[in-house]
């Protein structure tokens, strides 16, 4: 049975509360496949922004744990955090 066949079977019945708790997962769940497939497009289409050099150093900084802290950057950008 299908997901999409799984929830109309359950809307069809009367509703039980575990029925309930069941529909609530399926739309968490199609919610994150959701979110994964916009995170996948953004990736695929990455190359077409980043240059290979800044994708190398992104990489790098990923593999050392260097992160920039937010705090830092926006001082080095010269914008007060109560303009975002």
């Amino acid at each position: 049975m299908t997901l999409a066949e799984k929830i109309q079977q359950l809307l069809k019945d009367e509703l039980k509360p575990e029925d309930i708790k069941t529909v609530i997962d399926m739309a968490e769940f199609l919610k994150f496949k959701e979110n994964q497939n916009i995170w996948r497009k953004i990736n695929e289409l990455e190359h077409e922004h980043i240059t290979e050099e800044e994708s190398l150093y992104l990489e790098e900084i990923k593999l050392n744990g260097e992160f920039i802290d937010q705090d830092d950057l926006l001082k080095e950008l010269e914008i007060n955090q109560d303009e975002i």
